[in-house]
């Protein structure tokens, strides 16, 4: 059975719809979280797997203060499956590369195209589904 549910971590309301709209139209279920600490409690609580589209810049908890948080709850590194969503690469320290390497998290840069986005979902979701 594969993954059909995507969390998508934004704060940035037109890009959470943008996605969500791409994301329902291919036949994910989506739900959505404006920060770090609403997706982790919806991580928690949630009863299925998800693939979780995380931004990296956001106030409060940002992405990688999910990471580290996931990273340290076997059950949620181990549930979900992550995909950082950026702009800008080129900042990663090297203690974060590695950790999105050990959770093995893709980078999906901002401005994606629709099938980029599509295909990078639909490769995180075969690796838990």
């Amino acid at each position: 059975m594969s993954v059909t549910h995507v969390l998508v971590v934004d704060d940035d309301d037109a890009i959470r719809d943008a996605v969500r709209f791409a994301l329902e139209d291919a036949g994910y279920t989506v739900s959505e979280a404006s920060n770090g600490l609403a997706a982790l409690k919806q991580l928690r609580a949630a009863t299925d797997r998800a693939v979780v589209l995380l931004d990296l810049m956001m106030p409060g908890l940002d992405g990688a203060g999910v990471l580290g948080a996931v990273a340290g709850d076997h059950r949620l590194a181990s549930r979900h499956t992550y995909i950082l969503v950026t702009a800008n690469t080129k900042t990663l320290t090297l203690a974060f590369a590695n950790l999105l390497t050990s959770l093995s998290v893709p980078i999906l840069s901002k401005h994606f195209d629709v099938d980029v986005l599509l295909e990078t979902v639909a490769s995180a979701a075969r690796r838990i589904g």
